[in-house]
């Protein structure tokens, strides 16, 4: 997998499956966004690395984001090992939120969304990135769309 270093604000890692690109809009928002055919067991182990380490820099409650409205597919594993580390940060998150554009993800989300509860589903960008914008000016902070890349 390549990885891209923190640029604009974001950071990319990408394989001829896909790319995830993490966000920090504000200090206790992460936005993951993956575009591709399929999610797959490596974009899965950088994802639960970069939510832990989110998780270890935030001593307050935070939101996070996963934009998978261009995702295919993804693996049972994958979903398995968020749901699990959900799990563990349940009581620490303010929000979880997804959006998505397939039955298959809207699928596995809700399955996830059954053991986790309380799962934010978005189906419509629009209402996905004004809830961004809302966590990230609920503590005062200055919501900018993400990126270009």
């Amino acid at each position: 997998m390549l990885s891209r270093p923190l640029e604009n604000g974001t950071r990319t890692w990408t394989s001829p499956n896909g790319e995830l690109r993490q966000w920090n809009p504000a200090p206790h928002v992460l936005v993951l966004r993956f575009r591709g055919a399929l999610f797959d067991a490596e974009f899965c182990r950088v994802a639960v690395a970069v939510i832990n380490e989110f998780a270890a820099s935030n001593l307050g409650k935070m939101d996070i984001f996963h934009d998978w409205e261009g995702m295919v597919l993804y693996t049972t594993d994958a979903r398995t090992e968020l749901t699990e580390l959900g799990l563990r940060l349940m009581p620490r998150l303010n929000s979880l939120n997804v959006l998505f554009s397939t039955s298959f993800v809207e699928m596995g989300v809700t399955m996830a969304n059954i053991t986790l509860g309380g799962i934010r589903m978005f189906a419509q960008r629009e209402e996905f990135e004004r809830a961004i914008r809302q966590a990230v000016e609920s503590r005062g902070g200055t919501y900018t769309p993400l990126p270009p890349g």
